[in-house]
């Protein structure tokens, strides 16, 4: 009897103590998180010994829970002229400012900005590649290069297509030539920033018409300007445009690098009958850009001259009796050709959570504003309709460069092209210098090809 009461009295203090627990805070049910912060970790059980002297039991490390909105730090890889290292104070304070922008409307994401070469050893191209194979920890999310470098870039695997990942409605809204730039074998891998390319000016006193032909330029008594030289050693902008216009490729039947003679001594026999006929001279072989040899039209020493886009919408004011057209072609019958250069931002990172939020970096300096902005600043050519309108406004320039985007090719970045491009311009200064005929010139270049 003894026995059964304690044993009723037992079950009732527990019952007791239950129910006491239960009503304590109504619910019973604990966040695991405040547990942590205020309970020691629990410890192992202990083994079952199987010798005499115990086994000291290690604790089982406590669980460190990492909040879902926590700081995700993206890398973005650019170049000087995209970066506050810029030459123009405005160019510089963009990106920061843009960076800034993106980290406050996305307060879970940072950006570290890395500024690398152009090009080259130490170029950006070359650092995804050494990093790819040396050190891919380092790689970054974005990247800011030139459209050149898009090509080896994405068939090297160093960049990742856009197709299917870039906002819509910024790929809706690119301008047909920005996406001629962007696209790799059918897919758009990276988006430009803006667009640069080169026209004609000419005298209005001297032409009673837009002199849009090799013969009306050469039936003229003027000067007729264009930088010769070429940058880094490849043939200029201009050589380059009239080889396109006049149906000139690089790329045969058969797939491999090619220059087509015919074509080339037909813009070789321009120059050459110019020479003899004194609208060009040597002279030009010291000009790189089309600014270097502005001046001398503004002083009223020549007829036409290739200019950039840049530069007429910062000098434009000063033109009196000027106007505009595409560079001279071979007969009014062929297209005028423009050659499109640009920085392009590509996506790098192939982790999905990291390429979210890269994507969204990249909309935002894509965005129309800023877009709008960023060309308005560097006198360049916006990628984005709806900035392209915002920008143009009435302006009839702004017409003409739509015709002229229409049918301009972004500069050459097939495989051997630097090859190619380093041969034309040899052809060129030989015709430009008397030392031989378009088409020893031409024959010339042809067979170093071939080697």
């Amino acid at each position: 009897m003894f026995n059964i009461t304690r044993m009723l009295f037992g079950v009732a203090l527990a019952a007791g103590v239950i129910a006491g627990l239960a009503g304590c805070g109504g619910s019973f049910a604990v966040n695991p998180t405040e547990i942590a912060a205020t309970e020691p970790p629990l410890s192992a059980p202990t083994p079952i010994s199987t010798v005499s002297n115990p086994i000291a039991t290690t604790p089982t490390p406590a669980v460190v829970i990492t909040p879902q909105n926590s700081s995700l730090t993206l890398t973005l890889w650019t170049v000087e002229d995209v970066s506050a290292l810029a030459q123009n104070e405005e160019a510089a304070a963009f990106l920061t400012e843009v960076v800034s922008t993106f980290e406050s409307e996305n307060p879970d994401f940072k950006v570290n900005v890395l500024v690398k070469k152009t090009s080259g050893k130490g170029g950006v191209l070359d650092f995804l590649r050494t990093s790819r194979d040396v050190a891919p920890s380092v790689l970054p999310d974005v990247v800011v290069m030139d459209a050149t470098d898009l090509n080896p870039a994405y068939i090297d695997g160093l960049v990742e297509s856009l197709d299917g990942r870039l906002d819509r409605a910024i790929v809706q809204d690119l301008l047909p030539a920005a996406r001629r730039v962007g696209t790799v074998d059918g897919k758009l891998v990276g988006v430009p920033l803006g667009l640069k390319m080169e026209h004609a000016v000419y005298n209005m006193a001297m032409f009673s018409e837009a002199p849009i032909t090799w013969t009306q330029v050469l039936s003229s008594n003027t000067h007729y300007l264009f930088p010769a030289k070429g940058i880094n050693g490849l043939v200029n902008d201009t050589t380059l445009a009239q080889y396109f216009s006049a149906g000139g490729e690089f790329v045969g039947e058969d797939g491999r690098p090619k220059i087509d003679d015919r074509v080339l001594t037909s813009v070789l026999k321009f120059y050459e009958t110019a020479l003899s006929k004194g609208i060009i001279d040597a002279t030009l072989l010291d000009a790189s850009t089309t600014e270097d040899l502005w001046p001398t039209y503004l002083a009223g020493k020549a007829g036409v001259a290739q200019l950039s886009v840049s530069q007429y919408l910062i000098d434009r004011d000063k033109l009196r009796n000027s106007s505009v057209t595409g560079l001279p072609v071979p007969t009014a019958a062929n297209t005028q050709v423009s050659v499109m250069h640009a920085r392009v931002m590509a996506l790098v990172t192939d982790d999905p959570v990291r390429q979210d939020a890269a994507l969204k970096l990249i909309a935002a300096m894509l965005s129309t504003q800023n877009n709008a902005a960023w060309n308005e600043i560097n006198k360049s050519i916006p990628v984005r309709d709806t900035s392209f309108q915002q920008l143009a406004g009435s302006d009839p320039y702004w017409q003409f460069l739509t015709s002229l985007l229409n049918t301009a090719r972004p500069e050459p970045r097939l495989s051997g092209y630097d090859r190619i491009g380093r041969i034309l311009q040899q052809a060129l200064e030989q015709v430009i210098r008397g030392e031989a005929s378009a088409e020893e010139a031409t024959s010339t270049a042809v067979d170093a090809l071939a080697q």
